[in-house]
């Protein structure tokens, strides 16, 4: 998939950013930043950060923000969400003034993820925990504009919401069923320096 990004790191400037997801849950996104590209990357057990905006050139994913990353690669993929959680309870809410469905999905030693879905079945919501030393900090991310690709609806724009910033990835195309080669989910190498240093 391909699109712009903005966020905190981009200080709010559109860039480029490509997108792969491949079954069951494997995720690259690489931002093209002004400073050099931001890399995130999941392999289906492992995850890493490799961006010059960040303390080191390559951080490994741990504890919650590596569960993270995994729930952020399976929202592509439904059917595996089932597999993802040991327990299931269901609620509803509203969500600008729209009814939503809300699951919960809990597994042990591990703090809850919320589902929200409209009346239609999609995916509007994703709100996951991380424990820290100061408490439960939640990411929330919103997922809009929805299109018909090849019979299947994908959101087109989600916006990540956190502690201390957001940033939002606007599609503007998605192709599926395609070959992406295994090297995109592999550790990437350590971000260069800042680009102009």
């Amino acid at each position: 998939a391909k699109g712009t990004y903005s966020g905190y790191e981009t200080d709010l400037a559109r860039v480029p950013v490509e997108v792969y997801v491949k079954a069951p849950a494997q995720r690259t996104m690489i931002v093209h930043a002004l400073f050099g590209d931001s890399v995130r990357v999941f392999d289906g057990r492992s995850g890493w950060v490799a961006s010059a905006d960040k303390p080191m050139p390559l951080m490994p994913l741990t504890g919650g923000n590596l569960e993270g990353a995994k729930l952020e690669a399976m929202v592509f993929f439904p059917a595996q969400l089932k597999q993802a959680f040991s327990q299931w309870r269901g609620t509803s809410t509203t969500i600008d003034d729209r009814e939503v469905q809300v699951l919960q999905g809990t597994n042990p030693r591990q703090p809850p993820v919320n589902l929200y879905f409209d009346q239609s079945g999609l995916l509007v919501r994703l709100v996951r925990f991380v424990d820290t030393a100061v408490g439960r900090v939640p990411t929330q991310i919103d997922y809009s504009d929805y299109r018909d690709v090849r019979g299947i609806k994908l959101p087109f724009k989600w916006t990540a919401t956190w502690t201390d910033g957001q940033s939002t990835a606007d599609l503007n195309e998605i192709q599926i069923n395609v070959s992406i080669d295994g090297a995109k989910f592999a550790r990437p190498a350590p971000a260069p320096p800042p680009k102009g240093n």
